[in-house]
């Protein structure tokens, strides 16, 4: 698949003269990868998991498929600004076995309540990493920056309307397929969406 970024725009290390946008996009990608490291890993251990005869393969292939394109524009991104990725992976790749795994033998409707709770989750986080970019952007507005940092800046914000826009339609499906018949429900949303709450706050730093 064709990469997101051309060539003359990559550069193997911090992108940005000002201080406080360079640490933003180290949060911003970090976070970011952490998450689609973790999609990816819950979609791919459902479908181990469930029987391949599931009405529900179809969706949770569609959602992999997607979640594999947005791991790959974050690593690449990771490269592009020199961002060292999460030290608690270990922890999140056990995280994303229970969730994945956890759901599919608890059946149909426990996946899509888990694709449910954790993309409107990611939706929620999107929309508050655009707003603190664009306020940090008018902050910093006085600041005179090349080109190249120009187009950098516009190349993150423009992911991230993209795949919040995807992440907003992979929550739709999951409610659209049966989500709040997953046994329990209330209990598993509200955890699944505290404990994604948690990990985002923790790849923030660490």
């Amino acid at each position: 698949m064709k990469s997101l970024f051309r060539p003359t725009r990559i550069a193997l290390g911090p992108v940005f003269a000002a201080p406080l946008k360079q640490q933003k996009i180290d949060e911003v990608v970090r976070v970011d990868h952490a998450g689609e490291v973790a999609a990816v890993r819950i979609a791919r251990h459902q479908l181990e998991w469930m029987s391949p005869l599931d009405d529900s393969v179809p969706i949770a292939e569609e959602i992999l498929a997607d979640e594999i394109v947005h791991r790959r524009v974050m690593t690449e991104l990771a490269e592009r600004h020199g961002v060292r990725t999460t030290a608690l992976d270990p922890f999140f790749k056990v995280g994303a076995f229970v969730l994945g795994a956890g759901t599919a033998m608890l059946g149909k409707e426990a996946m899509m309540c888990c694709h449910a709770a954790v993309e409107i989750t990611i939706f929620d986080h999107y929309n508050d990493q655009l707003r603190e970019l664009e306020e940090l952007e008018e902050k910093c507005s006085a600041m005179k920056e090349s080109e190249v940092e120009k187009q950098a800046w516009v190349d993150v914000k423009d992911y991230i309307v993209k795949f919040r826009d995807e992440e907003k339609h992979h929550q739709e499906l999951g409610e659209q397929n049966g989500a709040a018949d997953a046994p329990a429900y209330p209990l598993l949303y509200n955890g699944i969406r505290l404990a994604c709450k948690i990990g985002v706050a923790f790849a923030k730093r660490i």
